[in-house]
């Protein structure tokens, strides 16, 4: 496996996790419907709603991927609560453990309560995530959202390891991995 490492994105790179949004729309279409705009892309209206704690994923030096991280659950209103608002890794890194290795960099970034939410259609994703957070023992439960039913995992990591990123926007030299 590659070196992996998870890199607090800075406003510049906005514009780069918007593209990768459009292949995690594209994959997510196998599950979802997502519209397609006129000007062919996908619509995604939530990039300034959940730019709080945006990551890339790195594989050396090649993206691997994304996540952003917000500090409240949109689907129960938990506060203070971790949620990952979208986690993505492309197919190119699936199945290699970078997906676990970013996950675990950013929990370690932000100890405290988590969800975490899938739609029980996308399956692929029900399996990485029950296998990716079977070591924190989460407490898990169906819950309805906007017409889908998604599968609610809600778990605590400790505060004794971990130390929390500046907020986007701030510049930081450090890099997990």
């Amino acid at each position: 496996m590659q070196d992996i490492s998870v890199i607090p994105a800075t406003p510049d790179q906005k514009p780069v996790i918007a593209n990768l949004i459009q292949l995690y729309l594209h994959d997510m279409t196998e599950f979802m419907p997502f519209p397609v705009e006129p000007d062919g892309r996908f619509a995604y209206d939530f990039l300034d709603r959940f730019w709080r704690f945006p990551y890339l994923v790195m594989a050396g030096n090649e993206i691997a991927g994304f996540a952003l991280v917000i500090d409240e659950c949109p689907l129960t209103g938990r506060q203070p609560c971790f949620f990952m608002a979208e986690f993505f890794i492309l197919k190119a890194y699936r199945g290699r453990g970078t997906g676990r290795a970013a996950l675990a960099t950013i929990l370690a970034h932000h100890p405290g309560n988590w969800h975490i939410a899938t739609p029980l259609a996308n399956t692929t994703a029900l399996a990485f995530w029950q296998k990716a957070t079977a070591p924190l023992n989460p407490a898990t439960s169906e819950i309805q959202f906007e017409g889908d039913t998604w599968r609610l995992s809600a778990f605590t990591t400790s505060t004794t390891s971990a130390t929390s990123p500046r907020p986007s926007g701030e510049r930081s030299a450090r890099s997990a991995g």
